[in-house]
């Protein structure tokens, strides 16, 4: 058997939700959570590939601290995206685990040695990308996201932004 690859220190737990804003605040209300950071009304993703072709998403995201985990509250704001499938057929849940890499390309070879037909769910590489990300598919991870960061000097400053939530 291939060995898996080695991901490193989780990131986020990538939470999807109906409602930001009410979710931030029942999150807070009933388990303490907090303080949340948000990334505005809307974030448009204009340079992604989902499922291989290319598809504008649009969402509103916030980041906040539970328990010493960082979550990423994401709420679908049209229906072309992957997390507005996933509202639609599961409800609001936990969609992604996230990690922060060294080697983007070196971990999806080791992914695919895993699993030779394993799917982008999302492509973030390509240019336009503030830096490069995917989404591998779930199918691989027993129902359950897995989102990966290249280590580069803009996403190193956003995962300190967020990390000093935990502060």
């Amino acid at each position: 058997m291939t060995a898996a690859p080695r991901l490193g220190e989780l990131f986020h737990i990538g939470w999807v939700v109906r409602d930001c804003a009410a979710a931030q605040q029942e999150l807070t209300a009933r388990l303490g959570a907090g303080p949340f950071l948000s990334m505005g009304e809307e974030l448009r993703f204009d340079s992604v590939l989902v499922h291989g072709k290319p598809v504008p998403v649009s969402l509103k995201i916030a980041f906040g601290a539970l328990g010493g985990v960082v979550l990423e509250l994401l709420q679908p704001l049209d229906d072309r995206s992957p997390h507005a499938a996933f509202l639609a057929e599961r409800g609001e849940g936990m969609h992604h685990l996230a990690f922060l890499v060294a080697d983007l390309d070196g971990e999806l070879a080791a992914a695919r040695r895993t699993d030779p037909e394993l799917e982008l769910l999302i492509d973030g590489t390509g240019p336009g990308n503030l830096f490069p990300w995917v989404y591998l598919d779930a199918a691989s991870a027993r129902g359950t996201v897995i989102e990966l960061w290249q280590r580069t000097p803009e996403s190193e400053a956003q995962y300190h932004t967020v990390r000093e939530l935990l502060r």
